[in-house]
């Protein structure tokens, strides 16, 4: 909340609707909250390796079960149309365990979901992954969907991150990278 205030503070004097200012780390927002980003344009990051699969049970503890919704409400946020990046900064690095984070919401400690309501569908935890990324970083036009005239860059993946199981989704992993129209990344057989 705090930090909320600071932007709000700031646009007094700049104005940052439309800078894409990010408001990084998801947490723990209130509805209230969410509105405020969203009036102020800013722009946002998730990191549900550790706001839900690692501490999410310490929060819902904390703040009650009747109050678990604001824990990284990653559903609500989109919802409201702010655009949302997973990230994780955490081991495993790939973005495969916050992408199944962000679906599951699986807690490694209680061994159930944190805020069930907030998990998001599979493809829109990919959007949050890949074009909502890429419109933090002003990228859009760039990457982040395969499209005409984007980067023509591209994995193969070891699994179907829309039709697996989905507790695999951590999983999968890149058997292919193509940048640039080049394989630049080949993963070894077994």
């Amino acid at each position: 909340a705090e930090l909320l205030e600071c932007y709000e503070a700031a646009n007094k004097v700049v104005p940052l609707d439309g800078k894409r200012w990010i408001l990084g780390h998801l947490g723990t927002i209130t509805p209230d909250q969410i509105q405020r980003i969203k009036d102020l344009g800013l722009v946002m990051t998730a990191h549900p390796n550790r706001h839900v699969y690692k501490s999410g049970h310490i929060t819902r503890e904390e703040i009650g079960r009747e109050n678990e919704n604001t824990i990284t409400p990653l559903r609500s946020v989109r919802e409201a149309g702010i655009p949302i990046g997973l990230s994780t900064d955490n081991v495993p690095i790939s973005m495969f365990f916050p992408i199944w984070q962000a679906v599951s919401r699986y807690n490694m400690y209680s061994k159930d979901a944190i805020a069930p309501d907030q998990a998001l569908s599979r493809e829109d935890a990919l959007r949050c992954a890949t074009i909502d990324g890429a419109y933090l970083t002003f990228e859009e036009d760039q990457k982040g969907s395969i499209e005409p005239g984007k980067f023509a860059d591209l994995v193969i993946l070891s699994d179907d991150p829309l039709r697996c199981p989905e507790d695999t989704i951590k999983d999968i992993a890149a058997e292919t990278t193509i940048v640039g129209g080049r394989i630049v990344y080949q993963r070894e057989a077994d």
